[in-house]
């Protein structure tokens, strides 16, 4: 590794000009969006009782603990936590980390501090008759969650009433290098007998929590601001979502708040999301900054439910690209018929090209279920909300007019059309009612990256009709469709190698019956990604999963043997390379600050060989083969030397020098493609 190197303040003073003048990455297909996997992970299905709650913390981009409120087997309520060591894919047996014998206690939730330790804040309530004792701690693990005990110092507030009022809901952060909680209070104390409710924070101190601080007068506000959950924006200013009952015809909305320094709350408030329907609520909220700097919220509603009230809401998500000034990309995550419920939701980011989602739902059966949410998307994973309507609705789907439930059919094993579905126990189906009638059913896939993708439906028709196909529009290209099959049975229809280029597509089926006795059926729809393909000409980032670090020139160098390293990702040209191909699956990368190409300085062929930039001479020292290693990453093989370009002694910090190293097969030798759009 090369020794680093002082900066004199002039050169460094005419870096920062530089950087700044440097053009904006382009936009990347995500900017349209997020695509979320169909398929949700059970975490985690009680035999008995239920499941509330779930917080996420992470470790490593790998390993991550997930927090939740549990009555299994009986008893007071408690809160749990368990592991996965591989990215979500598996979880560990629950470990209790907070009980009580006099009490329910749940709002559990983590932060993992610098050292290692990680503190868990939770709510306990012990009730003696009509008094309700309600109280906010914290407890701490040194080994990974495995244990816990109780943190010193650490109750964070508590509260008498006469009713169930008091301190809730318990959410710690990091705001500028200092440890707060935020609560909400509806305690006598706090807001007398309004039945509002205001929201507060504490700072740690070192060795117990400091002086309240106002964020929301409810009060004031004549609302019950509830759930605060605050995030860091990428312009270093603070974002806190909460709950909110000031807008007359629903029980809650979302609003927000900016705050310059995280400390100072005195600012207006904001509306994020008010339901569609009177009554209709939506609460509940998280927000989370993904990796691009967009900011992701969360809240339940149940707004797409046809039942009004918590047991009936539904996990929904939104985007702002903009710090706030505006909300879009509305999309129920995790879609439930209308009996059930998805709620009490978290999010976190995992890496550049990954958030997850997790939810306590009681469909399709009790349990904590975690999505992952794409920012890069993946292959052959499929992308279709509600794709087999075992929802019993068409929830994740747009329908017009009274298309639904007049002429868009829910049909189940009992409803007497005789007919298994393809898939699950539920499908849709098209129909004339007492006429000719047409129906259309389709939804917008969006944050999809530039590619080749195909979708598949299970469909049947009874034929006859002036149309029936299903299509796809709105992807960057002409309108596809393919005619629904004419047969009684079960039959795949596809529509191949549709070329995305706008980060978007509306897949759909449409039908228009010419007699009430015609119909169309549908089910078990997919829209995927095919196998990623590297395409020469294209420009990339290079993202170590190990680090979530990008490939990058240091220093923004432009000088022949500058080095080159990992940093965080912040879009800049020194971060991005064009392919160019060479032939035979060899490749020269080309750095687009510098218009220089990637090579092993000084034709090395030794294990630590470094790796710098230099003219683009065309040598086999600049040419590297990406091999697929699987889940989007690739080892890049130099056709020199033979060897892998390699991370140093698998560093993760930013500056860690990039080498080449023997092909070990580790993640300090995987990288990410991302491709940016042209």
């Amino acid at each position: 590794m090369k020794k680093a190197f002082r900066i004199p303040l002039a050169a460094l003073l005419a870096m920062v000009c530089m950087i700044w003048l440097v053009p904006s990455p382009q936009a990347f297909a995500s900017s349209y969006g997020l695509a979320w996997s169909s398929d949700p992970v059970t975490v985690y299905a009680p035999p008995s009782g239920g499941v509330w709650y779930p917080r996420l913390a992470k470790r490593s981009n790998t390993e991550w603990l997930l927090s939740f409120d549990t009555n299994a087997g009986g008893g007071n309520t408690r809160i749990v936590v368990t592991r996965t060591t591989n990215g979500g894919q598996n979880w560990s047996s629950p470990v209790t980390a907070v009980s009580h014998s006099g009490g329910n206690v749940g709002n559990g939730q983590m932060l993992v501090l610098p050292s290692g330790e990680i503190w868990l804040a939770y709510r306990l309530v012990i009730q003696s008759g009509s008094v309700y004792t309600t109280s906010l701690h914290v407890r701490r693990s040194t080994d990974g969650g495995l244990t816990w005990s109780d943190l010193p110092g650490g109750t964070i507030a508590s509260a008498t009433a006469n009713s169930f009022k008091g301190v809730w809901e318990p959410h710690l952060e990091y705001i500028n290098g200092t440890i707060h909680v935020l609560y909400a209070d509806d305690s006598p104390a706090a807001v007398g007998t309004t039945g509002l409710q205001n929201l507060y924070m504490k700072p740690w101190t070192g060795s117990g929590w400091g002086s309240r601080i106002t964020l929301s007068d409810g009060v004031a506000a004549g609302s019950r601001d509830g759930m605060p959950v605050v995030t860091r924006m990428n312009d270093g200013r603070y974002m806190m979502v909460f709950e909110s009952s000031d807008v007359p015809g629903h029980p809650f909305v979302i609003k927000f708040k900016i705050s310059a320094d995280g400390l100072n709350w005195s600012v207006p408030r904001q509306t994020l999301y008010v339901p569609n329907g009177t009554g209709k609520k939506a609460g509940a909220p998280f927000v989370a900054k993904l990796a691009d700097g967009r900011l992701i919220a969360a809240f339940q509603t149940d707004e797409s439910s046809a039942n009004t009230g918590d047991p009936f809401t539904s996990m929904h998500t939104m985007i702002s690209a903009n710090n706030g000034a505006t909300w879009e990309h509305k999309t129920n995550v995790f879609p439930v018929s209308d009996t059930r419920s998805s709620n009490w939701n978290a999010l976190m980011t995992v890496d550049s090209t990954r958030i997850v989602a997790v939810t306590s739902a009681d469909h399709p059966a009790s349990g904590i279920y975690l999505k992952f949410g794409h920012t890069l998307t993946p292959a052959n994973v499929n992308l279709v909300n509600n794709p087999s309507f075992e929802t019993a609705n068409v929830t994740g789907w747009t329908t017009y007019g009274n298309d639904y439930p007049q002429r868009i059919l829910i049909h189940g094993a009992n409803d007497g059309v005789g007919v298994p579905a393809a898939h699950g126990s539920y499908f849709v189906g098209l129909a004339g009612t007492s006429g000719p009638a047409s129906a259309y059913l389709g939804q917008t896939i969006t944050g999809l990256d530039d590619g080749d993708y195909t979708m598949t439906a299970r469909m049947r028709s009874s034929g006859g009709q002036s149309s029936c196909v299903m299509e796809v529009k709105d992807y960057g290209g002409a309108v596809r469709q393919a005619n629904c099959p004419v047969t009684t049975s079960w039959t795949t229809v596809t529509i191949p190698t549709i070329q995305v280029t706008n980060g978007r597509a509306t897949i759909g089926f449409y039908v228009a019956n010419t007699s009430a006795s015609q119909w169309a059926d549908v089910d078990q729809v997919t829209f995927t990604r095919n196998a990623l393909t590297l395409a020469p000409g294209k420009t990339y980032r290079l993202m170590n999963p190990a680090s979530e670090k990008m490939l990058e020139v240091d220093a923004w160098g432009t000088a022949n043997g500058a080095n080159v390293v990992i940093w965080d990702d912040h879009g800049g040209a020194n971060q991005q390379w064009t392919l160019v191909s060479a032939g035979s699956g060899y490749f020269r990368l080309i750095n687009v600050h510098s218009g220089k190409a990637l090579e092993v300085d000084g034709w090395s062929t030794a294990n630590g060989g470094n790796v710098t930039i230099w003219d683009n001479l065309g040598g086999d020292n600049q040419l590297w083969m990406p091999v697929s290693v699987g889940g989007g990453s690739y080892k890049l093989i130099n056709k020199h030397s033979g060897k892998a370009l390699d991370v140093a002694a698998s560093g993760t910090a930013n500056g860690t020098n990039v080498q080449q190293w023997t092909d070990l097969g580790n993640s300090a030798q995987q990288w990410k493609l991302i491709q940016l759009n042209s």
